[in-house]
Formats: structure tokens, sequence, C-alpha cells
């Protein structure tokens, strides 16, 4: 089958090694501006087509009648989709006899939408699914799965790990998929369950989503921190409301005694392993790698230096704070005027 690749992520570079190596065809690549966590770029998807010798294009504009005219001329049975920065409507996908296959990384028709990997993990969920599906136009992870997988997750699993093993499975499972049609037609698949019920639709996480509240429990700030690290910028809290701290790995650990704390209060350091542990609601939170504001990697103590401390951010100080600032300014500036 002649196959055009549409997307972004390494994941479709992955596709694309290994489809080489089978009776089907690249018939064209299509991609888009690459977001800031991608391993691969817009520049690695024009080079891979020179090497490969068929046609590119780099247009979000996957729906407008110049892009349907560059997607015809490759004259391609299928399509294989990861992550196409917009919806793509039904006259694009009748570009393509067999359709286009998505690979998304959710257990369909759960975990439809955007980050649903790091939701999962935040959640608390025992495994992530890993689906390939026809594409249906103008909606969301809708579509018959061709293709699922799952990723079992403990309490210690971190994004990264998560996003290496779904990095692994999908191109194979891409191949298997694009098998499948040739050998039984279009109407391969399982149809995706339609009751509400069934459905958890997931939308976009920002870095401030990243924010850690000291007064959530142990395993929620734990989830927050293990599902925002890399690729991603990494859960993040401030020292005395006032330098920038990212956490990369913590552990949860009960008081040694019962205590008397705030919530964000330094409750102990270790000078010997750089480690310091923060009060939360139900236990203690170990930071064991942090990053400065700067996204140095430096040892916890560093930024920690007094069980006098306190993690976070105290909002009514901050407004008190500008509050003064802004009368500061406005004195200066009558003074200014009165010259």
């Amino acid at each position: 089958m002649r196959i055009v690749i549409l997307g972004r992520t390494q994941i479709l570079l992955k596709t694309i090694e290994l489809l080489e190596h089978t009776r089907h065809e690249i018939a064209g690549i299509g991609t888009c501006k690459a977001a800031p966590e991608y391993l691969a770029g817009e520049r690695d998807f024009e080079e891979t087509a020179k090497r490969l010798g068929v046609p590119y294009f780099c247009d979000p504009r996957i729906n407008s009648a110049e892009v349907q005219e560059v997607l015809k001329e490759m004259n391609a049975d299928i399509a294989i989709s990861v992550n196409w920065l917009t919806v793509i409507n039904e006259d694009t996908m009748k570009i393509f006899p067999c359709g286009i296959l998505n690979g998304h990384s959710g257990d369909l028709p759960r975990y439809r939408g955007n980050a649903c990997p790091n939701w999962a993990i935040i959640n608390g969920e025992e495994r992530i699914g890993v689906s390939v599906h026809y594409m249906e136009p103008s909606r969301l992870d809708s579509g018959n799965i061709l293709v699922k997988e799952f990723i079992h997750i403990t309490d210690k699993t971190t994004i990264a790990e998560v996003y290496d093993q779904i990095e692994t499975l999908l191109p194979g499972m891409f191949v298997r998929a694009v098998n499948l049609i040739e050998e039984t037609g279009n109407t391969a698949g399982v149809p995706q369950s339609k009751r509400r019920e069934d459905v958890l639709r997931c939308y976009p996480r920002v870095p401030g989503d990243s924010y850690i509240e000291w007064d959530k429990t142990c395993t929620e700030i734990d989830r927050l921190i293990r599902a925002s690290g890399p690729p991603f910028q990494g859960a993040y809290t401030y020292v005395n409301g006032r330098e920038k701290m990212y956490i990369d790995k913590a552990e949860r650990r009960e008081y040694e005694f019962p205590s008397m704390v705030i919530c964000g209060q330094v409750v102990f350091r270790d000078c010997q392993t750089g480690e310091a542990g923060i009060a939360a609601r139900d236990g203690v939170i170990v930071i064991q790698e942090a990053r400065d504001e700067m996204h140095r990697p430096c040892a916890v103590t560093q930024l920690v230096r007094s069980t006098r401390d306190r993690l976070g951010m105290s909002v009514p100080d901050c407004v008190h704070e500008l509050q003064n600032e802004i009368e500061v300014l406005k004195k200066r500036l009558k003074e200014l005027e009165d010259r």
C-alpha cells in the first residue's frame, strides 16, 4: 500500500523506518510546527522526505484547497497520523481510499483528547492504553480501533518512562494495522462505545498546571511530579515565595513522630544526600532531585536552606507586596508630575 505520513513526533520517524522494511511504500510526508518537548522537528521530516525522494510539505492548514491538492498528487491508499495540529475534515479524509489511521496514547474510548498519559498518571490508573484507530471527519479520537496495547504502570512510573514505551510500541502497531486493512479491507477494527459513561475527554495541560499545592495529599503531589517531568517542564514550587524550583524526583514518607507543621514547611534537610522533606497534608514529600529557575540540576539543599523555609506561594502576602509597590510607584509618578 502507498502511505502518506502526516503529523509530528519521533514516533512517526520510527514508523517510516519500520515501513521501509515492508512491502509498503511511503508516498509523501506532511508535518507542521513541533511542540517544544518534541525530539523531532520539521527539519527532521524534511530531511527524511529528501532521503526517500518523496513529496513534502509543512503546513497546518491540512483542510485547505492547496494542501488537499498536494495530498491528491501523492496518490496514496492510506495515511498515518500522529499529533496533527488541527482536526481533519471529511474532504481531506476522502482523498485516501483506505482512510487515515491515528496513533493515540489512550485507552479509547476512555482518555480521548490531549495529554492522556499525563492525566492517567494523575488519576492513578494501573495501565495506559495505546491505540491505532480509524479517524472520523472532524471528530476527536473516534473511529474503529484496529490495534490496541497496554502499558502497565505503578506508583513509581514517570511520564518519561511511559513515552519511551509508547515510542517503542506505536510504529509496530501501525504496520500491523496497515497489514490488517490490506488483508481484510476498510471494515477492519472494533467500533468504539458511544455511551457517555464510557468516554473520558481529556483537555490540554499547560506548564502552570504543574504548580504544586502543598496542602494536597502526598499521593496527589507525587502523581503530579511523575506526570509533569521530562520531556515536559516539570512540577514546580517556590522557596519562600520567591526562588522557583522544579522537582524531578521525590518519594512519599511518613512523619518520624506526630508533628505540628504547616503544609509546605521544610521538616528536614540532609546535607549528605542533598534531599529535603516537605510537609504535605498527610505526610512528607522527600525531594531527591531538583532544578533551579534556570533549569540547572542542583542539590535540593542548595535551594532549601533551613527548616524555617516554606515552599509555595502566599497569595495574600504577594498581593500586599504588590499593593505597596503600586503605592510607591504612584508617589514617584506624582512627584514627577509636580516638577
